[in-house]
């Protein structure tokens, strides 16, 4: 084995940079399969957390419902403070989602004057207000156009963590509930979870 190359190697060296250069396209292929596939289980699993549709003026999703939504999002900042641990997240809130859409108004006044044999004159004034939403065609599909979005407030938040039993990090869980939601202090209870 002093020699690879060479008269009396196993490989010359053009045989040995084929080699080579043939080993790299395998493994870059390899790595762009796995790539792929890392990619496709990511979106789709993230997909259905996501408000994907509209439908009708009103966000859908397949799965969760905007409670679940925000309790997702809630449980992953929570989780990522320090010495918080395992946390459990439950959100209360007072109604649903509501929207106020565009809407064409169409006025219009009709006069009419009639006059009867006997030369009397009798005015007659029709008033006609119509009002129609706007919608918006989407891909073939007939959605009202959204004026404004009312969010509903929250009535309560329940947290249950690891590490709740320590003063500062039930704190510090308080603080980040109160500022990420916006929620005064007497909605929010937390809770020690059982180790």
């Amino acid at each position: 084995m002093n020699n690879l190359f060479g008269k009396d190697g196993l490989l010359n060296k053009s045989q040995f940079k084929f080699i080579r250069y043939l080993l790299v396209l395998i493994l870059a292929g390899v790595f762009l399969m796995l790539l792929g596939d890392f990619g496709n289980d990511i979106s789709g699993s993230n997909s259905k957390k996501k408000l994907t549709t509209k439908q009708s003026g009103i966000y859908a999703s397949a799965d969760l419902s905007l409670e679940e939504i925000i309790e997702d999002k809630l449980t992953a900042i929570l989780s990522e403070i320090d010495g918080v641990g395992d946390v459990s997240v439950d959100i209360t809130l007072d109604s649903a989602t509501e929207y106020t859409y565009a809407k064409n108004h169409q006025d219009s006044r009709q006069e009419t004057i009639e006059e009867d044999n006997a030369g009397g004159n009798r005015k007659t004034i029709q008033y006609e207000n119509r009002s129609d939403i706007v919608l918006l065609n989407k891909g073939g599909e007939q959605i009202p156009l959204i004026k404004k979005e009312v969010k509903p407030k929250i009535r309560g938040v329940l947290v249950v963590a690891e590490g709740a039993q320590d003063s500062y990090i039930k704190s510090n869980l308080f603080r980040a509930i109160k500022v990420g939601l916006g929620v005064p202090s007497y909605k929010i209870v937390i809770l020690s979870k059982e180790r």
